[in-house]
């Protein structure tokens, strides 16, 4: 995967931690430098279509680079797929293009150029979709804004780019949903409106017309996150669809394809408002053990009516079970430090967290009635972001229990009589690292 210097994922989450720069996200999205290859490449386009252009990135999605190398018509030979800009255009044409260049012995050469759909590419896919081996190109554009999207599946045959399917979307996926060994094409659409979300797998027929199922899902949103899928003993997946509904929050549906309807999981329709949490806190498999867990936070004991210290959560890691929502963990999750610590069985009703002010630290405390009484200390999760800070923490008796750059991870356990004393070689096993 070929990476922007500032992914869009990564603006999001400057914004959603509300720092501010002098400069503007757009201006830190600096193209990455041409491999000899892409030289060649964009030397070819130039010479078809002219100089006045600008390479063009999808701001999401496992293709981030304006170039994309791959075999379109399984012909043994990889093909460029090249997004720019062309300049000095009339007002009623589209200045985003896609240009398709051949290999001729060791040199590159136009053979089909095409204006785009939309204004800006959001993502691109490409996969088998349905029966049919050859590789679909499917192309997510915004129109007007990131709220306005369309999709256009492309066969790419005899030198030429055609489009074989269009359709509206919020978020879409490539993915066996059925468990018959091959893939279907998931649309998600929001609607902020008050009328419900829908999802739609579409997959070609053997005339090549795009069959539709749809579900319409129990809740409105103004987009979705992300999808994750748990797979099936019969192949088959269960789908986990992150939903915006409110600037700041999200909430997770369930739903599968058989191969010919689509249904919801979760029994009871309240459900997915259960999940109800912060944006950040996105759907995840916590353990890498092939079930996503959705993280659904609460309170500490303690905190029941008390507006402080909001950021000490309970998290609770809830998975799909006969229909419902069953709790597999629960304990603090840190999504900016990218760990979570899981409550031992022993301390899951009796232990609370609070912040240290001093130290920064995440302590853990038998809880024996309310946050103003003396309590025991059991444990405390500390953070290093130098090599100084690391050495002293050493010193002072913390355990370091991972490293990520220049973030270091620590555990103190001290030491008691308490009943729920813990001893450090139970304890490690709870804590699980995320993003790297």
């Amino acid at each position: 995967m070929i990476k922007k210097c500032l992914s869009a994922a990564a603006a999001l989450s400057l914004l959603l931690t509300g720092c501010s720069f002098g400069a503007s996200v757009d201006s830190l999205l600096v193209p990455p430098s041409l491999s000899q290859e892409q030289e060649q490449i964009y030397q070819a386009l130039q010479n078809a279509v002219g100089k006045d252009i600008k390479l063009q990135y999808p701001t999401s999605g496992d293709y981030l680079s304006a170039f994309i190398l791959s075999d379109f018509d399984r012909d043994g030979a990889e093909e460029a797929l090249v997004f720019y800009e062309k300049t000095g255009l009339s007002a009623v044409e589209n200045p985003l293009r896609m240009n398709v260049l051949d290999k001729d012995g060791s040199s590159w050469r136009s053979v089909c150029d095409i204006p785009a759909a939309g204004a800006e590419i959001e993502k691109v896919m490409i996969s088998p979709i349905g029966n049919d081996d050859d590789a679909r190109i499917v192309i997510g554009y915004s129109v007007a804004d990131q709220y306005d999207r369309v999709l256009v599946v492309y066969d790419y045959e005899n030198s030429a780019l055609e489009q074989c399917f269009t359709e509206s979307y919020s978020l879409f996926d490539i993915h066996d949903l059925d468990g018959n060994m091959t893939k279907e094409l998931l649309i998600l659409r929001a609607d902020s409106s008050g009328a419900k979300s829908k999802a739609a797998v579409y997959s070609p027929d053997a005339d090549g017309q795009y069959r539709k199922t749809q579900l319409s899902l129990r809740s409105s949103c103004n987009g979705f996150s992300q999808v994750l899928y748990q797979n099936q003993e019969d192949g088959s997946a269960v789908v986990y669809a992150d939903m915006l509904t409110g600037v700041t929050t999200i909430q997770t549906e369930l739903f599968r394809y058989d191969g010919s309807s689509m249904s919801h999981v979760l029994t009871d329709e309240s459900a997915p408002s259960e999940t109800m949490r912060s944006v950040s806190c996105l759907t995840l498999d916590i353990d890498s053990d092939g079930t996503p867990e959705i993280p659904v936070q609460t309170v500490f004991p303690g905190y029941e009516g008390n507006a402080a210290d909001q950021n000490i959560r309970l998290t609770r890691w809830m998975t799909e079970e006969n229909g419902s929502l069953t709790e597999k963990y629960r304990g603090f999750y840190s999504v900016s430090d990218g760990y979570a610590f899981m409550l031992p069985k022993e301390w899951q009703n009796d232990v609370t967290a609070v912040s240290d002010g001093i130290t920064g630290d995440i302590v853990f405390y038998h809880f024996t009635g309310t946050l103003t009484e003396p309590m025991q200390e059991l444990m405390r999760i500390g953070m290093a972001s130098d090599r100084e800070t690391r050495d002293s923490l050493i010193e002072d008796g913390y355990k370091l229990l991972h490293s990520r750059g220049n973030a270091y991870y620590f555990m103190n356990v001290i030491y008691s009589t308490d009943s729920l004393y813990l001893p450090e070689s139970k304890l490690l096993g709870c804590f699980l690292f995320v993003n790297g």
